[in-house]
């Protein structure tokens, strides 16, 4: 009997398997779900009590990371270096994860940075460091990939966070026409908070991409990853190449706060449905919003406090926008 997985269609949290009735409810977003089969968990509680998956899955769906077994669930994404995938623990106490794998051992490198920079930010003592590294990349485990294929791969484990599963790419191709305005200001908001704390622990993200950043459509969150790019303040010399592909949005400038905001600005640019220079906005766009994009965007302005481009992002959208309030946002599969 196949495997199913069971998730809540409205938070995106699993539901557990000891559910074994059709009515149930959500322990995250407390909604009730009708119609939950529970014929199918009868397997699923069996290769849970195993340390090894159950005899008839897929072996290539089982990836082993430093002794700990894994399912994969499904590719989650196709990044330059690595590919991202979606999987639960097989053993007794299970949890989903994110195992992100290297295609070449060669690049080892940019795994070990980035593990031990994410490291480092759950250390941070900076003002917000209880808050902001929830937001952080929640670290499992790091090491060898054993796929039977013989083939040895680095591979990072994290934590599932539920919600954020769209990205800012993913966003783009949803609203092809672009976000509205009020949308696009909680997004900047948002990252501005988080590039404001990860500046004040001493690091620069340095690859503030739309691939890279990561919203909630219902709680209005936004996560940053791609942490192979990170790098420290005093070593921003240090940082690895960038990638010709995403040329518009490195334009000019070291590694720096400064940096990481004009991405910022340029992310938003994209996802309101202009270029990353934040020409040809659409008209929809508020006059002095597009000019505060567009200024920080092409680079004209720079900024070094995120915290500080944050509050004059709030002061322009309550001027052409209104108080604020919340407003819904769509992306398909959330209800």
């Amino acid at each position: 009997m196949a495997i199913q997985s069971l998730e809540c269609p409205h938070c995106g949290a699993p539901i557990p398997p000891s559910v074994a009735k059709d009515v149930v409810v959500c322990a995250y977003c407390c909604r009730t779900l009708v119609g939950v089969p529970g014929a199918s968990w009868g397997m699923l509680a069996k290769s849970a009590l195993l340390d090894e998956p159950a005899g008839n899955v897929d072996p290539r769906r089982v990836c082993v990371v430093l002794g700990r077994t894994y399912l994969l669930e499904g590719r989650l994404a196709a990044g330059e270096s690595s590919d991202v995938f979606l999987a639960s623990r097989a053993g007794r106490v299970t949890e989903r994860v994110i195992i992100k794998v290297l295609r070449a051992l060669a690049d080892e490198d940019l795994h070990a940075r980035e593990w031990r920079i994410v490291h480092r930010l759950h250390a941070s003592a900076a003002q917000g460091a209880a808050f902001f590294t929830t937001l952080l990349p929640q670290p499992v485990v790091k090491g060898i990939v054993d796929t039977g294929d013989g083939i040895r791969r680095s591979a990072i484990v994290y934590r599932w966070r539920s919600g954020f599963q769209h990205t800012l790419e993913e966003v783009r191709r949803a609203h092809a026409g672009g976000v509205t305005p009020r949308a696009a200001v909680w997004m900047w908001r948002r990252l501005l908070d988080l590039l404001g704390w990860v500046h004040r622990s001493g690091f620069v993200h340095g690859a503030v991409l739309p691939h890279h950043l990561l919203i909630h459509p219902r709680d209005h969150g936004v996560v940053l990853c791609g942490w192979s790019c990170a790098t420290e303040l005093a070593l921003a010399e240090s940082a690895p190449a960038r990638n010709p592909r995403y040329a518009e949005y490195y334009r000019g400038g070291a590694e720096s706060p400064a940096m990481d905001i004009a991405m910022s600005a340029r992310s938003v640019a994209h996802v309101l449905g202009g270029d990353p220079a934040g020409d040809a906005l659409p008209g929809a766009v508020p006059a002095e919003l597009a000019r505060l994009v567009r200024a920080f965007a092409d680079g004209s302005t720079t900024e070094e406090d995120a915290w500080a481009l944050r509050k004059r992002v709030g002061e322009v959208a309550s001027r052409v926008l209104g108080p604020p309030r919340y407003e819904r946002f769509d992306m398909p599969g959330w209800r």
